[in-house]
């Protein structure tokens, strides 16, 4: 994952204001292009049960704490569950922090509050004279219209889900529970690929934690977490057919 100062996927964040984003639109039509050079996404806890079926979980080392991803693709700027079409592959669990875009919480300079953003640079959204069948930014009246409104609330829902992720990788790390994870892969046509930089949990050092950790983390669902981060391993092997079935046929 890259980090460039800004979140994953955008480049142009800035505040929504009537004044200046009035007649703008979201195009309807679902494109996921912008995640197709995205190797691993941001999840948290709450997610973890719909994406361990699909996705193994990892954590990345972040400015000040560890950070759950889900694995999406073997090789740095590969996404497997993108298609050239920017569809996400039918069936699987698609991370909120993917259906967020291009919408975003963005906090004041005073950090007294936050408000609704979205990233310029987004090519679904865009005048409504030029959109083919667009939703609105805002309604006539300045409120917020069909394609905001229900963003704010999945906006906030997900702001308050990552702070829990917070308190989660914060109690890991508290616990010294995370370590250094290589993952080395070895394709059909015989090259090697090695993924760094990853963080696990160890599984012995977790069930050695004091039993007043554990009922703690049982109330908060911090168990049930590692638990599914251990279990979500079996999906590295769903990412190597899929890597095998991108890849493209040898000439005969």
């Amino acid at each position: 994952m890259k980090n460039n100062g800004l979140p994953l996927f955008y480049s142009t964040p800035q505040v929504l204001r009537f004044e200046d984003h009035k007649d703008l639109v979201l195009e309807r039509k679902q494109d996921f292009s912008f995640a197709a050079k995205t190797n691993a996404v941001p999840l948290s806890p709450v997610e973890f049960v719909p994406a361990s079926r699909h996705y193994p979980i990892v954590f990345v080392k972040g400015d000040s704490l560890p950070t759950a991803v889900a694995v999406t693709g073997l090789k740095e700027g590969q996404n497997l569950f993108v298609d050239s079409d920017g569809k996400w592959r039918e069936g699987t669990y698609i991370p909120a922090y993917v259906r967020r875009y291009p919408f975003i919480l963005i906090q004041s300079e005073d950090k007294s509050q936050t408000v609704l953003g979205f990233d310029g640079s987004c090519d679904r959204i865009k005048s409504a004279s030029e959109a083919e069948d667009g939703a609105a930014l805002f309604a006539e009246d300045g409120k917020a219209g069909e394609a905001t409104a229900p963003m704010m609330e999945f906006c906030n829902s997900f702001h308050q889900s990552s702070l829990r992720g917070n308190d989660f990788a914060k109690a890991l790390a508290e616990q010294n529970l995370l370590v250094d994870k290589q993952v080395n892969m070895s394709f059909a046509d015989k090259s090697h690929y090695r993924l760094d930089g990853l963080l696990v949990v160890d599984e012995e050092r977790f069930r050695d934690l004091p039993q007043d950790v554990l009922i703690d983390w049982h109330k908060r669902g911090f168990n049930d977490a590692v638990v599914l981060h251990l279990a979500s391993t079996q999906n590295w092997q769903t990412l190597l057919d899929l890597n095998e079935k991108a890849a493209p046929a040898k000439a005969a």
